[in-house]
């Protein structure tokens, strides 16, 4: 969503400020002086809180006014906010606590002295821009007094009390004392944001049922969420969070703490964000975690990622923009060393791949470039399960399979499911059996990319439709998915003779909804989810939950001796993936770090 800098976007141009209001700031500004001969000074006025009512718009709308109060915050700056807040002296307050206090003033123009503590009067028009109350079209600012002390921030802390209870401090100076926690940063590269809440918010359907336990625990997780903003425009050549500004290693994480954060309480579209007056203090409570050790003597490790549309172009930077993924060769090999280091660092000896370009097993398909890296890489012999003479299935991408030679053995041919709903929505699942070298036991490995949740049907009465119980759109195909993936293991005639089973891969489903739900049912057991209820691989929303799992048979659960989520990518700043180094080199590294927007999954599994 485009949303960076409402405000801005809801006032006129700098040159139609210039053009209306100019010439009168002009000529107060020369005689703004002497505050008591300045007749703007001597102005009836309509009090902060009058034009702010005690609703959620002004009754004002439309009608010029001349209010006063102290300037809090100057962003008239270029490449800021367009404008400044000012709020009320103690003298001039309603005492209605359900009234704000302060005011926008979106004009890029005051008088040179003009700095925070200044007490100014001001006409415009009252105007709402995305539910902010404001002043537009303003002609005259004028300086009224000796500089001011700031009113002192009203303490405030999450989550709130009911839905738009902020509403009462819009504009007003706030604090609070309360270390808050990130919850996501999807805009920060854009625009400069981040969400914070009291606790780390989940998905709903991650920790409880669908239906109306997940929309209770919705609509808790909105009162929990605060917008950080930069108090600048979009796309700024600086993120400066954290200080003293962003880059590949100086990051900020989902799960980091903002210690004493002061600012203005502002909002778009009835998301409350700050515009911080201070300088924020960040804790680093999520650190990046460190490459995975090997696995133990007689085990093996079975992992899933979602390598994020990894497509190569077959080796021609000529076929770039492909698809999917990246849109020049320059940003595919940024993409390839990240997703290499990402593998290699994950010390596995079977990878399940999800989202890699399906475009067959010649010399310079996607899956052979990979593999080939990453056995130069790790200087360990990598090899590729193909699964068919050409293409895997219909759809742009697919899944694959890598394994070390020298940990393990495939055994037979590959089986999938080529009916629906993996004919045409499910990407095929990829199964195939291994014998680890030091034994004669077979692990059955399938790899699944469940129907994802967009793209909805337009139809409401479909049976895919969104049934707003949390979990989205296309739950009919995924569960329908999940029992044709558990049955068909029961029922093939190879597959069913080995009870050491694995299902892993991105099911875009969370941990309490019905395609995980099913699988349960029919005798899987959630290595992750059942050791750690707050584990997660993605973040949306700024809600932390898993849609990549890994599942295993009665037969093999007491074998796993240990399991997790390798936290990589999705804690991680969008601003670092790979495509935003064409404009930002130093948000870029070639190493695991945000090489994905999901993390990997894995556990080691004795033999």
């Amino acid at each position: 969503m485009n949303n960076k800098n409402s405000i801005r976007a809801n006032i006129p141009t700098k040159k139609l400020i210039r053009a209306v209001a100019l010439a009168p700031l002009a000529l107060m500004l020369a005689s703004c002086a002497n505050t008591e001969t300045n007749p703007a000074c001597l102005a009836d006025t309509t009090p902060i809180a009058t034009i702010q009512g005690s609703s959620d718009r002004s009754t004002l709308v439309g009608q010029m006014v001349t209010t006063r109060g102290i300037i809090t915050a100057d962003w008239t700056a270029t490449e800021q906010l367009g404008g400044f807040f000012i709020q009320s002296t103690s003298a001039d307050q309603d005492q209605d606590p359900a009234t704000a206090e302060g005011l926008f003033i979106a004009t890029e123009e005051l008088p040179a002295t003009a700095a925070a503590g200044s007490f100014v009067y001001v006409t415009g028009v009252v105007a709402e821009a995305q539910q902010l109350t404001q002043l537009q079209q303003v002609s005259n600012v004028s300086i009224c007094s000796t500089p001011q002390t700031l009113p002192e921030p009203i303490a405030l802390q999450l989550p709130q009390a009911e839905a738009n209870s902020f509403e009462q401090y819009e504009g007003m100076l706030v604090a609070f004392a309360q270390d808050l926690v990130v919850n996501g940063h999807y805009q920060l590269a854009r625009h400069g944001q981040f969400e914070v809440a009291h606790e780390r918010l989940y998905t709903p359907t991650q920790v409880v049922a669908p239906g109306a336990d997940a929309q209770q625990l919705a609509q808790q997780n909105q009162l929990a969420k605060l917008l950080i903003d930069d108090n600048r425009a979009p796309n700024p050549a600086q993120v400066p969070y954290p200080a003293p500004e962003l880059s590949a290693d100086n990051t900020l994480r989902s799960g980091d703490t903002l210690q004493g954060a002061v600012g203005i309480m502002s909002q778009y579209q009835r998301q409350y964000r700050l515009q911080p007056t201070t300088q924020l203090t960040f804790e680093a409570s999520n650190p990046r975690p460190a490459a995975l050790p090997q696995p133990a003597q007689n085990t093996i490790r079975v992992a899933a990622f979602n390598v994020l549309n990894y497509f190569n172009g077959e080796g021609d930077a000529k076929t770039f923009p492909t698809q999917r993924g990246a849109k020049t060769a320059a940003q595919f090999k940024r993409q390839h060393d990240k997703i290499v280091a990402a593998l290699a660092a994950m010390n596995a000896d079977i990878i399940g791949l999800m989202e890699i370009e399906n475009d067959g097993y010649a010399e310079h398909s996607a899956i052979v470039e990979l593999t080939q890296a990453l056995a130069v890489k790790t200087g360990q012999p990598w090899h590729f399960i193909q699964a068919g003479d050409e293409r895997f299935g219909s759809d742009t991408i697919t899944n694959g399979l890598l394994y070390r030679s020298d940990k393990v053995e495939p055994q037979g041919a590959v089986v999938s499911i080529n009916q629906a709903p993996f004919d045409s929505r499910s990407r095929l699942p990829l199964i195939q059996r291994f014998a680890p070298l030091n034994t004669v036991e077979n692990l059955v490995v399938a790899v699944n990319h469940f129907k994802s949740k967009g793209s909805c049907p337009k139809d409401s009465s479909h049976p895919d439709a969104n049934q707003d119980d949390g979990q989205a759109c296309w739950n009919a195909t995924r569960t329908q998915s999940a029992e044709l993936l558990a049955d068909t293991l029961d029922q093939h005639p190879e597959l069913s003779r080995h009870s050491l089973r694995v299902l892993l891969g991105d099911f875009n489903a969370y941990a309490k909804e019905d395609p995980i739900t099913t699988l349960l049912g029919k005798g899987y057991y959630n290595r992750l989810d059942s050791f750690d209820a707050a584990a997660y691989s993605y973040v949306y929303d700024a809600q932390a939950g898993s849609l990549d799992h890994l599942l295993v048979s009665a037969a093999l659960n007491p074998r796993v001796v240990k399991q997790g989520i390798w936290s990589i990518n999705a804690d991680e700043p969008t601003a670092l993936q790979y495509s935003y180094a064409d404009t930002q080199a130093h948000w870029y590294a070639p190493s695991a770090y945000r090489a994905s927007d999901h993390d990997p999954v894995y556990a080691d599994i004795q033999f």
